[in-house]
């Protein structure tokens, strides 16, 4: 599998500068990502420099019911600089939202980080937000990946780790090999 290039495009932490970038296919209601997700922000505190972070988005809307509108959550947040503020959140309040109708409590989850309503909810509905999300999952297909969360360190694709120690295992290994 070979993944699209990382652009200025992305959302991403980390210095462009980092010896390992980890990009990650992920879909805010799934509850693998959700187990996965406090195990990438510990990998994203303990590499600091050394690692960049690629969140790439992959709502399985076959199977999730606010697969897109969760996404389109954390791409409106994202436009006022606080995707991974919005991330957190939704990872983890899953349990609160993922099986009722979740439109208000994502409007509420804005207020709480203090976003422009105003801005927030014209960009949540936009076209323009949800084909940014569309297309990062149409590449996701495109190149084979057909589940959430998938991972890529460097541009390899990697087996979901067992635990942290594995997955930091992996990632020293490719600072190492650098």
């Amino acid at each position: 599998m070979k993944i699209p290039e990382v652009s200025n495009q992305d959302i991403a932490i980390g210095s462009p500068s980092a010896r390992v970038t980890l990009v990650e296919y992920s879909d805010f209601q799934c509850p693998a990502c959700k187990t996965y997700a406090p195990l990438v922000t510990k990998l994203s505190a303990d590499f600091n420099k050394d690692l960049r972070m690629i969140y790439r988005f992959f709502p399985l809307t076959n199977i999730h019911q606010n697969a897109m509108l969760s996404a389109q959550a954390a791409y409106a947040a994202s436009l006022q600089g606080k995707f991974w503020e919005m991330h957190d959140l939704l990872f983890e309040n899953q349990n609160d939202w993922s099986d009722r109708e979740a439109r208000d409590i994502f409007i509420g989850y804005a207020k709480d980080l203090k976003l422009g309503m105003d801005k927030f909810a014209k960009d949540l509905d936009a076209n323009s937000t949800k084909q940014f999300i569309s297309k990062s999952a149409n590449e996701a297909i495109s190149i084979g990946i057909n589940f959430t969360p998938s991972f890529f360190i460097n541009g390899k694709f990697i087996q979901s780790p067992a635990d942290y120690e594995a997955f930091k295992k992996v990632i020293q290994d490719e600072i190492e090999a650098r």
